[in-house]
């Protein structure tokens, strides 16, 4: 099984000292910093960091499934979301945050793009979804709420790390 990983999986002992408590195999794709791990399902994850490039994986094999591209800068948030209607089957997805004041979503059966906003005033730093409402926020200078539609439902005033209104000090 190994042998038929070695494109993107690359076993301990090869580049580095094998430390058979802690690894089994080191996943290869990253070409800086991974700040972010999030589990989708029971056999996948994805990984995001400073090279604004996201990977889905396979947790059991080690299997590099997507590379998806959209952030021009690093990754700060990340968040997975299981939609449905009632007229549609459960979807994986994942939203993602960025140094460019972008945040996409993701479909993790496709890896494909399935929206992408760019209307914030700083970057999101932050991000969490509320699953029995079928909504998600974002957080930074503002805080939104949005349905997975990418509806706006509400926003905040532009807030300071100090939690000051912007406005206030104008």
């Amino acid at each position: 099984l190994i042998n038929n990983l070695k494109s993107s999986v690359q076993t301990i002992g090869e580049e580095q000292i094998q430390n058979p408590y802690t690894e089994l195999l080191v996943l290869k794709g990253h070409q800086d910093i991974v700040r972010f791990l999030v589990q989708i399902d029971d056999y996948r994850f994805a990984s995001a960091g400073d090279d604004g490039i996201i990977f889905l994986w396979n947790a059991q094999t080690g299997e590099k499934l997507f590379e998806l591209h959209g952030h021009t800068h690093k990754i700060t948030a990340i968040a997975p979301f299981s939609s449905s209607d009632v007229t549609e089957e459960e979807t994986d997805l994942i939203i993602t945050a960025s140094a460019d004041r972008t945040v996409i979503i993701w479909d993790c059966s496709s890896g494909r793009q399935v929206q992408k906003v760019s209307c914030f005033h700083s970057t999101v730093k932050c991000l969490t979804v509320l699953q029995r409402l079928n909504v998600w926020l974002s957080g930074g200078s503002d805080l939104c709420v949005w349905n997975r539609k990418l509806d706006l439902l509400c926003k905040t005033s532009h807030l300071t790390d100090g939690g000051k209104n912007v406005n206030d000090s104008l």
